[in-house]
């Protein structure tokens, strides 16, 4: 049995238990430490001596009876203090007994608890340490220490190297004169420098050391590497940006006196709103301009304020905008508020709203400019354009206005529009060229090249073409103008000169008339003349003669002379009243007639002569051609131009005579066409229409029918053409005017 003196005795905690677990002894070491009562100790139930709320041994003490079995553990309960005590237990069973030993390791716990806690606040809070034996020259880091220098954890530092990790400059300088105090003078130190890693990154340290001494050296030095690199930034940034808070307060307070002068230097007036409607704040100009101070108008509804009590209806428009400004829309109009001598100014006012950070309106800016004098002008520019466009528009001349480049049409007036017979939508689609002719392009492409380089071109006559693809003469001037905004472009005057050509061409048609008119009066009077005088000098002679003659048979033959002289000049004076009666008769009487039935009758006229000369006739004109003639003309040109066509036939061939009948413009052109011996035009061809003008020596002939019938063509309007051949035949182009 165990001896329970040497048990008592014992300096731990130690009780021995019998079979049934019950308390035979216990050292006074055991009830000091489980402060149960000593007294009636023996053979009481162990659970009442074991430490309270021990469970874990408890249960132990159980299984080492029912396994008999040596068990160690570890187990804890609260002190009255609170505070947590750990036990460590070890149950031993013996014959019929079980000795249990007890130990407290609550300062171990803490200790391994205090390590623990340490290196798991160094990682998080990324502090090494590192230790230095200055005997043995032994510097010793931790896990930490290398991660913050970014080595590996079999790294084996020394003094040297530590001191290579600092960045050159201050920061090894410093690190390096504070080791040296620390192991010279014993001086601890506490620094923040920046180090370069194992791999090139910056970083800020705070480097600290504590000193040991021994007989006043110093032995050992204990010390801690922190990383504050990111708290540093941190510093580094705060104090920049409270750096740059105070320049910007600084800044701040310039701009907001430098803007307090702009604001009320400013010509312009311009006033904050509140969200209500409030005149928060305004500046001098705006005040001068009414004649009022800021205690007059601050804090006032803007519409209330002086400058809108001229009329109750700018009044409504203020308010009225002001709901759409504070709706977010900025709005700008002209608006009339009084000045200081009451007054109604016209003013460019606008209001601005201003958006927080939430896009909401926070205020609004109210913004004046008087413009009273613009209003004014721009109601003289008004006048003066209204009236300027009146004339564009009344002017007979038309006007047009084109981009210099691309031609497009911008603006014209109503003359041009009736020329081209374009309306101003169909013109503002097209460019010049489209209503330039084909015809005139490459010269109006010569006329802008000069107009560019000049500055103005013409006048000058050129072409339109009208919608209805017909040419419309006209007198055309072209400048250059350059707008507001440098862009080049061309007014056109253009005068339609339509009715001047038509009385060029009617002027003209005179003056070949009258020309053609003098060339026949000084043909006639030549005839006249000349036959007229021939007749009387003949008649003179026979006179004079038969005057003398005394021989009766002589006188008689005289007298036959004088009679055929007679008959001569009768027919010369007829034929000269028949042209004075086709060129003086301007009263004519015209009728429509057909065309081929008249040249039928022509030949039932002719039909003896046409038998006997066997002429053959071919009339190919169409049946329905009608013209306007005098009919007693139409009847005479057919007759001369028919027995011509026989009378001057091939000797070698019988006559065929050829009669066709085109309609062309303005005209219905017959043409007769004969076989016959044809006149040598290059020789005879300036006096085919003369009077009394032969070609052919024909003894019948007497040069008078193509002269009438030239000057009955003519009286129609018409005219007469011929083409001809010697030997082959002639054909006469008879223009009968449709106009007549």
């Amino acid at each position: 049995m165990t001896n329970l003196l040497i048990i008592k005795q014992c300096p731990t905690p130690m009780a021995l238990l019998d079979k049934d677990l019950h308390l035979i002894g216990a050292s006074d070491a055991w009830y000091k430490f489980t402060k149960a009562p000593m007294e009636n100790a023996p053979k009481i139930p162990f659970t009442d001596i074991l430490p309270k709320g021990t469970r874990s041994l408890v249960n132990a003490v159980r299984e080492s009876k029912e396994k008999s079995r040596v068990i160690e553990g570890e187990d804890y309960n609260y002190q009255p203090e609170g505070k947590i005590q750990w036990i460590y237990y070890k149950i031993q069973p013996s014959d019929n007994e079980f000795i249990i030993y007890l130990n407290d390791i609550t300062s171990e716990k803490e200790n391994l608890k205090t390590k623990i806690f340490l290196e798991e606040t160094s990682k998080v809070a990324q502090i090494g340490n590192w230790f230095y034996d200055v005997k043995n020259d032994l510097l010793e880091w931790t896990v930490v220490t290398k991660k913050i220098c970014d080595v590996s954890q079999d790294y084996v530092p020394t003094l040297e190297k530590f001191l290579q990790f600092f960045k050159e400059g201050k920061h090894v300088e410093q690190a390096l004169k504070n080791i040296n105090s620390a192991i010279n003078k014993g001086n601890d130190f506490d620094l923040e420098l920046q180090i370069l890693t194992a791999k090139g990154e910056e970083k800020w340290v705070r480097f600290r050391g504590h000193i040991e001494k021994a007989k006043d050296k110093a032995v050992k030095i204990y010390g801690t590497l922190q990383n504050i690199d990111p708290q540093k930034t941190t510093e580094l940034q705060l104090a920049l940006q409270e750096k740059q808070i105070k320049s910007s307060k600084r800044a701040l307070a310039e701009n907001k006196q430098a803007f307090k002068s702009i604001f009320n230097s400013t010509f312009q007036f311009t006033g904050f709103l509140n969200i209500k409607g409030r005149l928060v704040d305004i500046n001098e100009p705006a005040l001068n301009f009414g004649g009022i101070e800021t205690e007059d108008v601050i804090n006032k509804y803007f519409w209330d304020t002086y400058w809108w009590q001229g009329s109750i209806k700018e009044q409504k428009k203020l308010k009225k905008n002001f709901k759409k400004a504070i709706r977010g829309e900025f709005v700008r109009y002209e608006a009339k508020i009084l000045d200081k001598n009451n007054n109604k100014v016209y003013v460019d006012f606008s209001l601005k709203p201003v958006l927080d950070h939430k896009k909401r309106v926070s205020f609004l800016i109210a913004e004046g400019r008087v413009i009273q004098e613009m209003v004014e002008a721009r109601k003289k520019l008004k006048e003066s354009e209204k009236l300027h466009r009146t004339l564009l528009e009344l002017s007979p001349t038309g006007l047009a206005l084109n981009d210099a480049m691309s031609g497009e049409f911008l603006d014209m007036n109503n003359s041009f529009k009736q020329s081209t017979g374009y309306s101003s939508n169909e013109l503002l689609k097209m460019t010049h060229l489209d209503v330039i002719p084909k015809t005139d392009k490459n010269k109006e492409l010569r006329v802008l090249k000069e107009v560019l380089n000049q500055g103005k071109y013409g006048p000058y006559e050129g072409h339109y073409l009208n919608k209805n693809k017909q040419l419309v003469p006209t007198l055309i001037t072209r400048v250059l103008i350059t707008n507001s905004t440098g862009r080049k472009l061309i007014w056109s005057v253009i005068q339609d000169i339509t009715h001047i050509k038509e009385k060029e061409e009617e002027l003209l048609e005179v003056i070949n008339v009258a020309s053609e008119q003098n060339n026949r009066l000084l043909n006639f009077a030549h005839i006249v003349s000349h036959n007229l005088r021939s007749h009387a000098s003949n008649f003179s002679m026979l006179i004079e003669l038969l005057g003398v003659e005394e021989d009766v048979f002589k006188k008689v033959e005289i007298i036959d002379m004088l009679n055929s002289a007679s008959g001569n000049m009768l027919e010369t004076i007829s034929n000269l009243n028949e042209i004075i009666a086709i060129n003086t008769n301007l009263n004519i009487k015209t009728e429509t007639v057909n065309l081929k039935a008249e040249i039928d009758e022509a030949f039932t006229n002719i039909s003896e002569l046409i038998k006997n000369s066997f002429a053959e006739v071919e009339n190919n004109v169409p049946e329905d051609i009608d013209i306007k003639v005098v009919k007693a003309y139409l009847e005479s040109i057919l007759l001369n131009i028919f027995t011509n066509a026989i009378k001057y036939k091939a000797p070698n061939r019988y006559p065929v005579i050829k009669i066709n009948a085109e309609q062309i413009k303005g005209f219905t052109v017959l043409s007769v066409e004969d076989n016959g011996r044809g006149i040598d035009l290059e020789k005879h061809g300036h006096k085919l229409f003369g009077m009394y003008k032969t070609f052919h020596g024909n003894s019948d002939a007497r040069g008078i029918g193509l002269f009438i019938t030239k000057n009955q063509i003519d009286a129609m309007k018409g005219k007469i053409e011929a083409e001809s051949e010697i030997d082959k035949g002639t054909k006469f182009k008879i223009y009968f005017n449709e106009n007549y």
